[in-house]
């Protein structure tokens, strides 16, 4: 499974040292700033994916825009991508949008940068292997069983992405800080208000606004795992979960993360491994709905490993098409769109010159709709198998990100999706009712507008 794209890839020749590109020469790319104040930011909140498009047809793989207050240019497509994992930490700079980066812990692996980004991705990444998964495995098995078996007695249709949302939620809950004392309902309430004020678009801290719900749920609920991470920190030896590898985790100097560095990165996974993984199962369940020759091929492969007993890592490894069919759903429907960098000197790319400070989008979305993809718009699992491996060229396939800033919970994200899929494929079926409206919210995460209503049965 090809999830791990960690390794340096080089510069492109245009920023290599010893270059004699004279930036300085080099026109603006294509485009346009829009209206003053507001430039194509309406445009773009609207509908990104078609925003994004729509500029790409007319200017090419890289065009420059004004969105948010900010000039930004973007880059479309493998070489982009390669070009912009290589320039982390050399020009350009990690960037997230203002509303995220005042709410968001300062001191999360998300939010720093520089060496301090790298020393913290060092600390983290042993914590979070493949192998490590090998705990966890039981342990959402059974949050799962025990969802499916709720859905199941619901007995009428049912919004697929809201039931998603309460299972994917608990088990983050259960795997982050373990089997405690927390209130996963009243988290999750918590949870709902602070992600929705990350993705305001004004962020200004008033009561009753959609930012200020935002802040005031952020701080309620780092008050609540407080006293939680205290008194974990008194234990000779931590438990198997998120929280005892926060921390068990020592720096070079044998110190342990500060407790509000802990309690940053907790609510950041929370965040990170949460709707994303509710739009990749969600989606999930929506194509194979609508591809019943893949959903047989997928329960064929299950009904070989049924009788084998629990799930383990082991017997999600033996599941190549699952993930292949995984893998190719986040292709084609990518949990995260996109993300930002900013320049940190003038540079130059693709002939043209990017002034220092502007923004820079890396756009997942647009990567996965051209080449190296052969008929792009087509759910084709197969093209994820060792026979054809489109993905192989690098920096094509990146639903998790890539280079230094890779998602750190990528593998936990993927056994959990396998989990999840597993278990439906083996013990239910489910159809989607007709009528309703299956095209995707643009913003923030691509789930469908009508949350998914299906008829859920045993089979």
């Amino acid at each position: 499974m090809a999830y791990d794209q960690t390794m340096e890839i080089p510069a492109s020749p245009e920023n290599s040292p010893g270059s004699s590109v004279d930036v300085s020469r080099l026109p603006l790319p294509p485009g346009s700033s829009g209206l003053p104040l507001l430039g194509e930011t309406l445009a773009f909140i609207r509908d990104s994916g078609k925003f994004l498009e729509e500029r790409r047809r007319l200017h090419g793989d890289v065009f420059r825009s004004h969105v948010l207050g900010e000039p930004i240019v973007f880059l479309v497509g493998p070489e982009a991508n390669r070009w912009i994992f290589a320039g982390e930490n050399k020009y350009l700079r990690n960037r997230w949008h203002l509303s995220a980066r005042k709410l968001l812990g300062k001191q999360s692996v998300a939010m720093i940068n520089g060496s301090a980004h790298l020393d913290r991705r060092r600390l983290l990444a042993p914590h979070f292997t493949y192998a490590t998964m090998r705990h966890f495995v039981p342990r959402i098995e059974a949050l799962v069983h025990q969802h499916l078996e709720q859905w199941f007695s619901a007995k009428q249709p049912f919004k697929a992405v809201d039931a998603v949302r309460a299972l994917v939620f608990e088990v983050a809950i259960v795997l982050l800080v373990g089997e405690s004392r927390v209130d996963a309902a009243y988290m999750s309430r918590l949870f709902k208000r602070w992600v929705a004020g990350l993705f305001s678009a004004v962020p200004v801290d008033i009561p009753f606004t959609t930012f200020g719900r935002g802040v005031a749920a952020e701080k309620e609920m780092r008050e609540y795992l407080t006293p939680l991470v205290a008194e974990r920190e008194k234990l000779a030896e931590q438990p198997p979960d998120t929280l005892g590898s926060l921390l068990s985790a020592r720096d070079e100097q044998g110190q342990p993360l500060p407790r509000d560095t802990v309690l940053d990165e907790l609510q950041l996974l929370l965040f990170a491994g949460h709707d994303t993984t509710v739009t990749a199962t969600s989606n999930l369940m929506m194509m194979l709905a609508q591809h019943p020759e893949v959903l047989e091929r997928c329960r064929r492969e299950q009904q070989e490993l049924a009788e084998k007993g629990p799930l383990t890592l082991e017997s999600l490894r033996a599941m190549p098409y699952l993930h292949q069919v995984i893998q190719e759903v986040m292709r084609v429907i990518p949990p995260v769109a996109g993300a930002f960098r900013v320049t940190t000197e003038d540079v130059a790319y693709g002939g043209y010159r990017i002034p220092k400070g502007w923004q820079i989008s890396l756009s997942i979305r647009g990567t996965h709709r051209g080449a190296p993809w052969t008929s792009p718009e087509r759910f084709d699992p197969d093209r994820m198998g060792s026979e054809r491996n489109e993905q192989k060229s690098q920096g094509a396939y990146i639903p998790f990100g890539g280079g230094p800033r890779v998602c750190v919970g990528q593998h936990f994200a993927m056994v959990e999706m396998a989990v999840v899929a597993a278990l439906l494929l083996r013990g239910y079926q489910w159809e989607l009712v007709p009528g309703q409206d299956l095209s995707l919210i643009p913003f923030p995460i691509p789930l469908p507008c009508d949350g998914l209503l299906v008829r859920f049965s045993r089979r």
